[in-house]
């Protein structure tokens, strides 16, 4: 069957480089780890490794913190950053080590309900501030008379994304007015410092100059750490290994098939609504079938690690490559693997027929 494989060397070298950058910075290390569904395997290891453990995870779902060992997921400190009105009302019902010790809010209805909860069961809030990505957040003025606002909550500070929805890229300029804006809270809480926590991998640039020394808290990333790539500039992290998590798939066949065996017939839309394609290679080539489908990863998003095998295309359940030119031998049984990236890791690690190893 089909399977993920973590390769935590290549991991480890991702997260010690991250932790580097924001050591330069006088930052925290935030793991976004989201796209794995905060996999235990996942986790264990990175809070296991010496000299910088990890220690601070972010998630989109709250639920996979109860994935984690009782012992672990007291050691961390969880963060929501996709917090729902539904879930601010279920944290009375969690066992305490998996309850989210910090939220990321974005709504008024949202801080009226942490109000209602009971004291001990109140997280710690980051406001999310709107700059210029039109998703999710706060104006800035807003989130000062927010601040000053609903006492008894825990509110530490500030919270951006970058190039997340509309691309917007982030700059010193934007950073020191949402710093600004953390010393206000800082203040008028009468806390210990100011807390800005800034995302995604996008703000590599910047923690790479030493440029948010002084002004940021706190650095989230996820795809640099797992992926060593960054997105928003179609770039591959200098340093970073991009070899990090692969999907193999299992020969269900291998044949030969001839083009010419399509000739004489109509062709309408595919199972999947497309368009057939036929830019593939002409004539007599040997194709493999493997055994999961756009439900597990899109090709697009798959780096054959064959650099001989050339996907042809896929179903709900199935995936062709062209072996033809590969110097290796396949056969049924055997496996295909592909190297991930942000996309096909996240469908393939929510698949539940596609189980993960840690190697």
């Amino acid at each position: 069957m089909a399977f993920c494989t973590i390769h935590k060397n290549a991991i480890e070298q991702n997260y010690r480089q991250m932790s580097m950058l924001c050591k330069k910075n006088n930052a925290q290390l935030n793991v976004v780890s989201k796209f794995c569904l905060s996999n235990p395997l996942v986790i264990s290891f990175l809070n296991g490794i010496k000299d910088c453990p990890c220690t601070v995870i972010s998630d989109s779902n709250m639920e996979n913190f109860a994935r984690l060992e009782e012992s672990l997921a007291s050691r961390l400190t969880k963060c929501v950053i996709k917090t729902r009105l539904s879930d601010i009302k279920k944290i009375p019902s969690i066992k305490k080590s998996y309850r989210p010790d910090r939220l990321f809010v974005s709504d008024m209805a949202m801080l009226n309900a942490i109000a209602e909860l009971p004291g001990d069961m109140r997280p710690e809030i980051v406001l999310i501030a709107e700059t210029g990505d039109l998703k999710d957040g706060f104006l800035l003025n807003d989130i000062m008379l927010i601040s000053e606002m609903l006492p008894i909550l825990n509110i530490i500070g500030v919270s951006a994304n970058f190039s997340c929805l509309s691309g917007i890229l982030p700059d010193i300029d934007t950073v020191c007015k949402l710093y600004e804006t953390a010393a206000f809270i800082q203040k008028k809480r009468s806390l210990e410092k100011p807390f800005l926590s800034v995302g995604g991998t996008v703000i590599h640039g910047l923690a790479g100059t030493g440029s948010l020394d002084g002004l940021v808290q706190e650095i989230r990333s996820g795809e640099g750490i797992f992926f060593g790539y960054d997105s928003s500039g179609g770039t591959d992290l200098a340093g970073f290994s991009k070899e990090t998590i692969s999907l193999d798939g299992e020969v269900l066949e291998v044949a030969e098939k001839d083009f010419a065996i399509r000739e004489g017939h109509q062709s309408g839309f595919t199972a999947t609504g497309n368009i057939s394609d036929s830019n593939f290679e002409k004539g007599l080539r040997k194709r493999a079938v493997l055994d999961f489908g756009i439900l597990a990863a899109l090709q697009k998003d798959l780096i054959p690690a064959d650099k001989g095998v050339v996907p042809v295309g896929q179903t709900f359940d199935f995936t062709v490559v062209d072996v033809t030119g590969s110097a290796r031998t396949y056969a049924a049984g055997e496996t295909v693997s592909f190297y991930t990236n942000y996309a096909s890791a996240s469908f393939a690690m929510m698949n539940r027929y596609i189980p993960c190893n840690l190697e």
